[in-house]
């Protein structure tokens, strides 16, 4: 890949010859890039070889047919769609678990305080009929996280490395741009909105698809007319605010911290929150289809 010199960090090149000749050349110069081979990657670290590396490779392909935001798109959407063909049946139950959480909040605090042995032997009993009546495996969820985290991890750092990524554009926007400098083009006579709505939508469904789960049960309970004890709905309540106060501090750190970050990686979390909404949606709908041929 060919660039401008002007577009390297040319301080964080380790290569010191290499670093001298580049220090040489004026901002307009170009300069060719190689590409990382495999044998560079894995000798840094096997995760760089054997994760990020294949990641990085998959959005440069992408991006080359179409441009860098499509290629961050397609790749986690390819990725998505491999991780959710390897574990959906622990994707599944831990759906039903996100599902059945404000239930298990409920009986909870039933139990807050009780801490003899009758008591803590009938809240058990009480949460192992949840898992039942759900089909919750509790350790499904484990599977998930084990193959999940270093793939998200994998694609944070392939986001940041792809060359696509570093010196492409999406829909004219340079994703090497950070969120706090465009909010500063304000009153200028050059506003970059684009990198502006691109972080406030990143915000927005992260909160969407970490409050969506409550949201279908909430709509499943309206539709069938579960009504709910009024001293559980009490005492649920102070749980559930400390719960929502959790999530939107995670929330508020998350966009604090990209802020200062190449708008590449919101563009990435808004990407995987969008896809973790629709597939939760897909879940839902199948666990409840299930569940009615089962009264059937």
């Amino acid at each position: 890949m060919t660039v401008e010199k002007g577009k390297i960090n040319v301080s964080d090149i380790s290569d010191e010859k290499l670093k001298k000749e580049y220090e040489k050349l004026d901002d307009t110069d170009t300069i060719t890039i190689e590409p990382t081979s495999f044998k560079e990657a894995i000798s840094a670290s096997w995760f760089d070889g054997l994760i990020v590396w294949p990641i990085a490779q998959l959005i440069n392909v992408f991006a080359s047919w179409t441009d860098a935001g499509i290629g961050i798109i397609l790749a986690t959407l390819l990725i998505q769609i491999l991780v959710f063909a390897f574990t959906h049946k622990s994707q599944m139950s831990t759906q039903r678990m996100q599902e059945a959480q404000p239930e298990i909040e409920r009986i909870q605090s039933k139990y807050k305080g009780k801490d003899d042995e009758r008591s803590r032997m009938m809240m058990a009993q009480e949460v192992q009929k949840i898992y039942t009546k759900y089909d919750i495996h509790p350790f499904g969820s484990i599977l998930v996280t084990f193959i999940q985290l270093p793939i998200m991890m994998g694609m944070y750092y392939a986001t940041m490395r792809a060359a696509a990524v570093v010196y492409g554009t999406f829909l004219g926007m340079s994703l090497s741009e950070t969120p706090i400098a465009a909010f500063t083009s304000f009153g200028s006579s050059n506003v970059q909105w684009g990198p502006m709505v691109v972080y406030v939508l990143m915000v927005v469904f992260q909160i969407v698809s970490l409050q969506l789960p409550k949201w279908l049960k909430k709509y499943d309970d309206k539709k069938n007319n579960v009504k709910q004890k009024k001293y559980l709905k009490q005492e649920s309540g102070g749980m559930a605010s400390t719960m929502n106060t959790t999530m939107y501090f995670s929330t508020a750190l998350i966009a604090v911290m990209y802020l200062n970050w190449p708008i590449a990686m919101s563009f990435y979390w808004l990407v995987s929150s969008v896809i973790r909404s629709i597939q939760q949606l897909i879940l839902h709908f199948v666990i409840a289809d299930k569940e009615k041929n089962k009264k059937k």
